[in-house]
């Protein structure tokens, strides 16, 4: 009988895996956002660091619509907002959260009546309302940006209704933030006029290229506006992920899209199919100020942030433990928790595959690649119990639209791929016009491989860590060892022989367990038939 190598062994669950306890009970707050423009509620659900949100309502009451005018807030808006706010007090106690957060922005900060509706809001509501000043607002945008990705790093300009904040992010640190009154409602007064505009929107910006330099840097976008563009922008240039969360673009690009939206397409913006008019006639003034940004501030990317004000004030409500987590790994177990085998096996799956790491190829720097590995560990279980003949394309859907934190969108289409492959071994997927989009063949091979290695762990083990560490992967001599723990040859089955066989081939080395070596009765294994090996796990 051959003998295997001798695996090299690492620590198990090593920051994988929740703490004991952690995560046994999930949190939902909800956020009051009550803008110059919108009036909002978004109830979040809460695991670690990860905040999804579940429930989302709002108002489009433009309070601030004749703050410039007069001095106060919209009435009829402001009647509207009051009323929704006394159903966004009733949705808050029947859906039980355990907190609601309730604060106001540049229009009610800015308002001679303000403070009257504040009380009315609490007489009527229940609600205690925290209005921000500038410089907490910008704050919060940039927490919220923070919350969405960490590794965030440039000047975030949140656009609201009535202001435009700017802020500095880098390493998890913000750093002071200033308020421009330069929002739609702040500065258009009749029909848009953008020769009439620019002038007066870049005196009023003319210092910000001192204080907010992004060369070299990324501009973080955020506000419903920009994302409004931005998304029609992905219509009109037929981009194959129609998701927004860190959607990225060029200098260029962006460029491109402000001139078009803020002059030869305003009027159309105004009717846009599917866009409400208190939502469109907000457009081509946003496009009028990302371009006097892209000019003044001279980015080397632009990212549309899908996190923004509300998710800071939850960053910011936080405990420095919990800030501490990845909320990519958190949202990844939370994705997946409603299977019990997600929650438990993701992590001894990820260790498990460590010892031979070094052997998949990688699409992106280590750090990086480690990380969504991480991801697509956390993930494996969540397509158990799915039709078999169907799940590997609802996992697929599922990944690359999911509300991950922490992922640009090569990095989405990327875990979407890993996830995939560890289910099915077809070339093609649900969406293969975003997966050419993003990744090259080199790196559409290294999602595959380790996608397949995942499914090997699966299959051996049948998806527990008990059975798992039966086993050891290793690699010596341009050799693939599964070895298996002496009396314990049983637990290798002839799909998991032609698993490991399967990803030796795509990696090009040779494979070999102490199940091929043994004599098992005349039983033998041939070359494998994917038509043979595709079905189940």
């Amino acid at each position: 009988m051959i003998t295997p190598p001798e695996a090299k062994k690492i620590p198990r669950n090593q920051g994988l895996s929740p703490p004991a306890g952690f995560g046994a009970k999930l949190s939902r707050i909800g956020v009051i956002d009550i803008g110059s423009n919108s009036v909002r509620l978004v109830i979040y659900e809460r695991y670690g660091a990860s905040a999804v949100p579940v429930f989302n309502e709002k108002l489009l009451a433009g309070l601030g619509r004749d703050l410039r005018r007069t001095g106060k807030l919209y009435p009829l808006g402001a009647a509207q907002a009051l009323k929704a706010l006394i159903r966004f007090k009733a949705l808050a106690k029947a859906h039980g959260l355990d907190s609601l957060i309730a604060v106001a922005t540049a229009a009610m900060r800015d308002a001679a009546d303000g403070p009257d509706f504040i009380k009315a809001a609490k007489a009527q509501a229940g609600l205690t309302i925290r209005i921000l000043s500038g410089e907490q607002e910008a704050q919060a945008a940039a927490y919220g940006v923070i919350h969405g990705d960490k590794r965030s790093s440039g000047i975030v300009a949140d656009l609201g209704g009535s202001s435009l904040e700017l802020i500095s992010v880098h390493d998890t640190q913000v750093g002071h933030g200033k308020t421009f009154p330069v929002g739609p409602f702040a500065m258009v007064d009749g029909p848009f006029n953008p020769k009439k505009i620019a002038p007066v929107l870049r005196k009023a910006l003319s210092g910000i290229k001192d204080d907010f330099s992004a060369k070299g840097k990324t501009l973080y976008l955020v506000g419903g506006a920009w994302r409004n563009l931005a998304l029609i922008n992905n219509d009109r240039k037929r981009y194959p992920l129609q998701i927004l969360h860190n959607y990225s673009m060029s200098p260029e690009a962006a460029m491109e899209l402000a001139e078009w939206a803020s002059v030869e397409a305003a009027g159309d913006l105004m009717t846009w199919p599917g866009m409400s008019s208190a939502r469109a006639e907000t457009l081509p003034y946003s496009a009028l100020v990302l371009k006097t940004l892209l000019t003044a501030l001279k980015p080397k990317r632009i990212v549309i942030s899908p996190t923004g004000l509300r998710e800071g004030i939850l960053y910011q409500e936080m405990s420095a433990e919990t800030r501490e987590r990845v909320a990519l790994f958190d949202a990844c177990r939370h994705l997946a928790m409603g299977n019990i085998q997600g929650l438990n096996f993701g992590g001894p799956l990820f260790d498990w595959l460590k010892h031979t790491s070094d052997l998949f190829p990688c699409a992106f720097d280590v750090d990086a690649e480690d990380r969504l590995r991480r991801a697509a560990c956390l993930l494996v279980g969540m397509g158990k119990g799915l039709h078999p003949d169907h799940r590997a394309d609802l996992v697929f859907n599922d990944v690359l639209y999911a509300p991950l934190a922490g992922l640009t969108h090569k990095e989405r289409a990327y875990l979407a791929l890993m996830l995939y492959s560890s289910y099915r071994g077809n070339a093609q997927t649900p969406n293969d016009a975003a997966i050419d989009y993003h990744l090259m063949e080199r790196e559409k091979h290294a999602a595959r491989v380790y996608g397949t290695a995942m499914r090997l762990g699966t299959v051996i083990s049948g998806r527990t860590a008990d059975i798992l560490t039966d086993f050891d992967l290793s690699a010596q001599d341009n050799v693939l060892w599964l070895n298996i723990k002496e009396g314990r040859g049983a637990m290798l089955n002839r799909r998991g022989v032609l698993r490991l066989r399967k990803l030796a081939d795509m990696i090009g080395v040779k494979s070999n367990s102490t199940w091929e070596t043994a004599q098992i009765g005349d039983y033998q294994i041939n070359d494998y038939d994917d038509a043979d090996i595709e079905g189940g796990d």
